[in-house]
């Protein structure tokens, strides 16, 4: 039986392998921050629309939102 002699990662392969996953993992904190985000102004937007139908269905008039 042949022994097969098989070396480990070199240094410029183990920092590459490192910098990489510092990269990934930023991304998907960034990926995670931005959903969170959209998430919230979709909620805080849609209960906007929502109280905008509401007041209109009572028969009150609201100034329109020009932001």
């Amino acid at each position: 039986m042949a022994l097969v002699h098989v070396s480990l990662a070199s240094a410029t392969n183990t920092a590459f392998y490192v910098i990489f996953g510092v990269f990934v993992a930023a991304m998907v904190v960034l990926i995670v921050i931005i959903m969170v985000w959209a998430v919230r102004h979709d909620v805080a937007g849609r209960r906007a629309w929502r109280e905008r139908q509401e007041a209109r269905q009572a028969g009150q008039q609201l100034p329109e939102d020009r932001s």
